[in-house]
Parts: structure tokens; C-alpha cells; sequence
């Protein structure tokens, strides 16, 4: 399954590049060209087209990506059951960012990271974290009362849980962000070849520790980078 990754990575990113479908200034330290090391990556999210820019911008620089994702998505006709097919697993997430899980939905999600880690450790994986836990949008900033004028504020536990995970085969972290110069396209916007120009810097960080108030505390100093960076676009 992730060979059947790795092709389709190389054929979309040879079809983006053939047929012109979006540019992307790609900067990333050439020390990271390794592909048997674990990863794991924070990245901001704004739209499915960060996923496409992620995958085939880091195809030689990590090993497969794979990221949790809500299980809302498996019922999404062909895309659902092809990321549970490929190894992508689904977790529970909140619908707001007041409203918690309940116990079972809890106790799932640790079930799903208990095997999905074990998985994880049999061969190098790189997994993408979107703590914003959901697509950026201005009025999802303000209804959040989000202290960034880019971004949604960050949620600890997933990392915090991919962290646990992989602790003994991680010495850093990636920090990913993406930046479009105009609006920020859909998925049929990029196929359509209706996007513009994007950015996409990753930067090699030391590992955070794993205590829950230094973590957020973290996250916070990567996301007020972030959005600088957003600002002078």
C-alpha cells in the first residue's frame, strides 16, 4: 500500500509539474533528503491542496506521509475507503472548539493510536499533524477567538500522541507552513489549473518536550512564526 502511495505521489506531482497546475517555491534543508528516518510534521491547513503540495514536495525527502484524519471522511464516496485502504487512520474530533468528545469516543481514539503506533514503528512514516484540527477560515478565527490573525489556535493532543509514539525514533520535528499568494484554492481549483503561486518552507526543530504545558507553550512559539510569515506573504 505505500508503494501504491508513492506511485500515485509521482504521477500527480509529474502531471502539477507537466500541465503546469500550480507553482510551488519549495525550501527545505537539503539534510533532510533521507527517507529511512520517522518524521513527524506540523504544518498549518487551510485547504485539500495543502495535502497535494505536502506529498509531492517532500516524495524524496520522507518516507510516506500519512496523517489521522476524522472519521466523518470514510463515508466520502471512493476517497473514504481508499484512505482506510492505504493505512490513513480515522479518529474521532470534536465539532467545535468548545464541545468535547465523549468517554467512548475517547477511548476509541486511544485503541485507534495504540495499533496505528505499533504500525508506525515497523517502517520509517512520516506523519503529518494539522493541529488547527480543521481548515483555516476567518469566520472559524473569529467564532475561536484565535489570538492569530492567520491561524487557528493549535490543539496539542494529536502531536502530543504522535510524540508518545515515536519518541525513541524522532530527534527533530518539522515544521511545515504553507503560503499562497492569492486566495487559497479547492481541490478542483488546482485540477482546474486555477491556482496560483505557493510557498511551502519546511524548517528542522529539536524535538519538544513531552510535558502538556511546555508542548503548548511550543506550538504557540511556532504558530506566532507562522504568522508572521502569513502576514508578509
Amino acid at each position: 500500500m505505500d508503494r501504491v502511495i508513492d506511485v500515485w505521489v509521482s504521477v500527480f506531482r509529474f502531471l502539477i509539474r507537466t500541465l503546469k497546475l500550480i507553482e510551488v517555491e519549495v525550501e527545505i534543508p537539503q539534510s533532510l533528503r533521507d527517507r529511512s528516518k520517522w518524521h513527524i510534521i506540523v504544518c498549518n491547513h487551510q485547504s485539500w491542496v495543502d495535502i497535494v503540495i505536502l506529498q509531492s514536495s517532500l516524495r524524496d525527502y520522507t518516507p510516506v506521509l500519512k496523517f489521522f484524519t476524522k472519521r466523518e471522511l470514510i463515508w466520502v464516496p471512493f476517497v473514504g475507503v481508499a484512505m482506510w485502504i492505504l493505512g490513513f487512520p480515522y479518529v474521532y474530533r470534536s465539532q467545535s472548539h468548545s464541545k468535547h468528545l465523549s468517554l467512548e469516543q475517547r477511548q476509541a481514539n486511544e485503541a485507534v493510536m495504540r495499533r496505528e503506533g505499533q504500525r508506525f514503528l515497523e517502517k520509517p512514516v512520516a506523519v503529518i499533524n494539522f493541529v488547527e484540527g480543521s481548515r483555516f477560515t476567518i469566520e472559524k478565527r473569529d467564532r475561536r477567538g484565535s489570538p492569530y490573525e492567520h491561524l487557528l489556535a493549535p490543539r496539542r493532543g494529536g502531536i502530543l500522541n504522535s510524540l508518545l509514539v515515536l519518541e525513541h525514533h524522532l530527534d527533530t520535528v518539522l515544521d511545515a507552513t504553507i503560503i499562497y499568494s492569492d486566495k487559497v484554492p479547492g481541490f478542483w481549483d488546482l485540477l482546474s489549473g486555477r491556482t496560483t503561486r505557493a510557498k511551502l518552507t519546511v524548517r528542522e526543530m529539536a524535538k519538544p518536550n513531552l510535558d502538556a504545558d511546555a508542548l503548548s507553550g511550543w506550538l504557540d512559539q511556532r504558530w506566532r512564526e507562522k504568522d508572521q510569515l502569513l502576514s508578509s506573504k
